[in-house]
């Protein structure tokens, strides 16, 4: 019932998305692919392995609509390096963006992202929690999960709301902590809004 639930949620906020409202695009859709992270933020020791638009594939059932809340367009770059079980910070990233008409559209893709997140934690899975993450953008999301093993792997994402851009920061591996996603959140974050500064 849970999952019923919002799921109509988001669907009344898509139908309530396309009926328009907010403020103007802070960013032009011809700037996506300058939204997230690139080599030189990750450092050299890890390789870009899959970047580009995002595709179905890429969406999370609570955010699968390709123009939900007007959205435009979305891109993604994930990147990895090697590594055992004592190396520390992320052994994965991924780093994604989405861009919309309006940042009313922003708004109720960050609330989406919520609600996935509180889903997981409702669930139980891999002993989900949301997590304080300082702030980022405009407003901000934090979500760890544990994959049970010996040791265990973590994954900590931090997701966000700037202008009219909704992104998100995962990282993964076995030494790794939400300052690590939020610290390649913050490189991110001034990509957004340089090319924030370039649309005005």
């Amino acid at each position: 019932m849970r999952r019923a639930a919002l799921v109509l949620a988001v669907a009344a906020a898509v139908l309530a998305g396309c009926a328009g409202g907010g403020g103007g695009a802070s960013v032009s859709a011809s700037r996506i692919d300058a939204l997230v992270l690139k080599d030189e933020d990750v450092g050299r020791l890890f390789s870009l392995f899959d970047e580009g638009r995002q595709i179905a594939p890429d969406f999370t059932p609570l955010r699968s609509e390709l123009r939900r809340f007007g959205r435009q367009d979305g891109w993604k770059a994930r990147f990895r390096r090697r590594g055992s079980r004592t190396t520390k910070g992320p052994l994965v990233i991924e780093s994604r963006a989405d861009l919309f008409e309006e940042q009313g559209g922003a708004e109720d893709d960050l609330e989406a992202y919520r609600a996935e997140f509180d889903e997981q934690v409702q669930a139980g899975r891999g002993s989900a929690r949301l997590v304080a993450a300082p702030l980022v953008g405009d407003e901000s999301v934090g979500l760890r999960t544990v994959q049970i093993g010996t040791p265990a792997v973590r994954f900590y994402t931090v997701a966000w709301r700037q202008h009219n851009v909704t992104a998100s920061v995962s990282v993964n591996g076995f030494r790794v902590t939400m300052d690590d996603a939020v610290a390649l959140a913050r490189k991110q974050e001034r990509r957004i809004e340089r090319a924030a500064d370039e649309g005005s």
